[in-house]
């Protein structure tokens, strides 16, 4: 039989036809004699593998026949089911078994003996193979066990084998009731086996973290080392900051009242190849949701500014920053990867859809609690810890008996350690970590690390401009009905959450009620709204009714607002102000629930948002009035398609 005709037989992987990729042998391991065999087989399947030898050459050679040559080539070329590789030349080494002893023999005796039963319990699987499945079922706990108990020992398993064996119809004389311990001990030993061949199943036996260890199986072979573009991948995660912080509020009565909420969010995007921080978010909330998950991507990408620092002695490192300040080729950046945790902010909808039509990369959720995999931003949360959170007076330590904590919640109050404190020093931290020698690239800094390449011709994709502005990042698409009834005189309009949207166009287009819109929504200000028709035609901007018009607000905290008033806790008409309503509600409860006080904490970083929105526009107010004065083609008021609102054109 040719060599060929052997390789096909045996269906091999084409990677063995090259025998320098066999397994090898070490023959210092080998008596004497044994190595001397060995070698002799060696010479033998090596000659035949490459083919330049007749099988009667090799045997003047190595004095080993056709037949024996052809065994020997069979036995290499087989797979090793526990390594799920081919022997290889180990099936050389003299007296060396590759299978398992199969018994043929029949098992019917009545000598109740355990002795000359060797691979009758195999036999009996093989025979058998509706017993072999309940064995495993409910030795790893699988629900086609149909056991109700959720953990059995060795006697029940015992047991149930048993009771299969005699629904199989296997009799009192035939194995295993022949024999002393009904093959208990045999039952054991393949418990083993069951572990090792169900390696992720087996270690849930053992708790959750061996579940976890289990699920990762650490293969290197792709590993982030192997990374050196910039922004060829990134990790995403979020990190609860062992600390606690304080925010101060007036309550209905007006007393001013400072106190603690809960621990808070950070959100960090960082570059694999350079270990450099390309943006953060804070998540003032108990926990983050995809608009967290959003604000963070947009601050990775777009241009960094630092922060006005207020706090005395606190002072950004001289070698820090953010890779989109201070190197001009990265500035609005994109990745190409994007590996996240499971979590379900991570993978909603929204996120991915930004993620694919924005940033235009692919999404990578690694195994389910598996943080292994994410290693390089777990150290740089620790890292984070050490450098500043840790060192506050009210950090909570890495973990309740830390030494380290004392009382943090009285010593956030005692000191008032807020949020902007909180805001100000995480800045500071992230900056700094990018200008600190790191051990992952050979204790060059990340900035430095990510110049250098850059300079070598590894630049990054740039986000196109017309995809630049704020609100890209937040959009979301939906679609609604037109509203609206001849009859009653109300006029055609749409609903999107609890309120109503018009503009003139569609205000005065009685035939579009009954049709469906489609509307592009920015969920950091829904204000205004973008509808098209169902060919892609646009109808334009939609304005919200009333003072849902004029106040920014976003998405979750319309919701919110509506929830609340669905559930009867919060009550107001259309004369009233729904966002005072709100405010007051959650300043109510804030007093005493510290979940309310998150929530208050976003709501009011949401009106400094709108504060400074406003300043911003009383400044172009002065701007436009003065040109106007100058300009004698100052025409109307439309829509900031780049932030979404309304400013001044002119007929230039």
């Amino acid at each position: 039989m040719s060599r060929k005709r052997i390789v096909d037989i045996v269906n091999l992987d084409p990677t063995f036809l090259d025998i320098n990729n066999w397994p090898m042998v070490n023959i210092l391991k080998l008596s004497e004699e044994d190595s001397k065999v060995y070698k002799n087989r060696e010479l033998a399947v090596r000659l035949y593998m490459h083919d330049k030898s007749s099988l009667q050459e090799i045997k003047e050679q190595t004095g080993i026949d056709a037949k024996e040559i052809r065994d020997f080539v069979r036995r290499c070329l087989t797979y090793d089911p526990d390594t799920s590789i081919i022997w290889g030349f180990r099936a050389l080494i003299p007296r060396k078994r590759i299978t398992n002893y199969k018994r043929k023999s029949k098992t019917k005796s009545n000598h109740q003996e355990s002795f000359g039963l060797n691979g009758a319990f195999k036999q009996l699987l093989r025979n058998h193979p509706d017993i072999d499945k309940i064995i495993k079922a409910a030795y790893l706990r699988r629900r086609e066990s149909n056991v109700k108990r959720p953990k059995l020992s060795g006697n029940d398993i015992h047991r149930i084998f048993l009771n299969q064996c005699k629904l199989e119809g296997i009799g009192l004389e035939e194995y295993p009731f022949n024999t002393e311990d009904k093959a208990f001990r045999s039952l054991y030993r393949y418990f083993k086996e069951i572990e090792q061949e169900h390696f992720s199943e087996a270690a849930k036996l053992y708790g959750e973290e061996s579940a976890k260890s289990a699920r990762w199986k650490g293969n290197k072979t792709d590993d982030d080392l192997l990374l050196n573009r910039p922004y060829q991948r990134v990790q995403f995660d979020g990190h609860k900051i062992d600390a606690m912080f304080t925010i101060s509020f007036t309550t209905p009565e007006g007393d001013i009242v400072t106190e603690v909420i809960e621990r808070i969010w950070l959100l960090v995007i960082v570059d694999v190849a350079t270990r450099a921080i390309l943006g953060h978010h804070l998540c003032l909330n108990k926990e983050y949701n995809l608009d967290d998950v959003l604000h963070c991507i947009r601050n990775s990408i777009i241009p960094y500014e630092q922060l006005k620092l207020t706090i005395p002695g606190l002072t950004y490192h001289p070698d820090g920053g953010l890779p989109s300040a201070e190197i001009p080729q990265v500035a609005w950046a994109l990745w190409n990867e994007f590996s996240i945790d499971n979590g379900k902010p991570n993978l909603a909808n929204q996120v991915k859809d930004r993620l694919y039509q924005v940033v235009g990369c692919t999404v990578n959720p690694g195994p389910v609690s598996t943080p292994e995999v994410r290693g390089i931003i777990e150290r740089l949360f620790r890292s984070l810890e050490v450098m500043g959170y840790h060192k506050l007076m009210s950090t909570t330590g890495s973990n309740p008996s830390d030494p380290i904590r004392n009382n943090p919640e009285h010593q956030a109050k005692k000191y008032n350690i807020s949020i902007n404190d909180l805001e100000e020093l995480t800045h500071v931290l992230i900056s700094d970590y990018n200008g600190i020698p790191n051990s992952g690239v050979r204790n060059l800094t990340p900035l430095q690390v990510m110049k250098q390449r850059i300079e070598r011709g590894m630049e990054p994709r740039l986000l196109e401009p017309e995809k630049r502005r704020e609100a890209v990042f937040f959009s979301l698409q939906t679609k609604r009905m037109v509203n609206g009834d001849i009859t009653q005189g109300k006029r055609p309009f749409i609903y999107f959450e609890g309120v109503p949207y018009r503009n003139d166009v569609l205000s005065n287009s009685a035939n579009l009620i009954g049709q469906e819109l489609t509307l592009l929504v920015n969920t950091d200000d829904i204000r205004i709204i973008r509808a098209s028709f169902s060919d892609g035609s646009e109808l334009g901007y939609l304005m919200a009714y009333g003072i849902w018009g004029i106040v920014p607000h976003s998405l979750r905290t319309r919701k919110a607002i509506n929830k609340l008033k669905k559930n009867r806790k919060i009550f107001f008409n259309q004369y009233q102000n729904p966002f005072e309503v709100y405010h007051e509600y959650i300043t109510q409860k804030a007093k005493t629930n510290k979940s309310e006080r998150n929530k208050l904490a976003q709501f009011q970083r949401e009106i400094q948002a709108a504060e400074k929105e406003r300043e911003e526009m009383i400044i172009e107010s002065v701007e436009t009035t003065t040109y106007q004065e100058n300009h004698p083609n100052w025409n109307s008021i439309t829509l900031d398609e780049e932030n979404n609102r309304p400013f001044r054109t002119y007929n230039l």
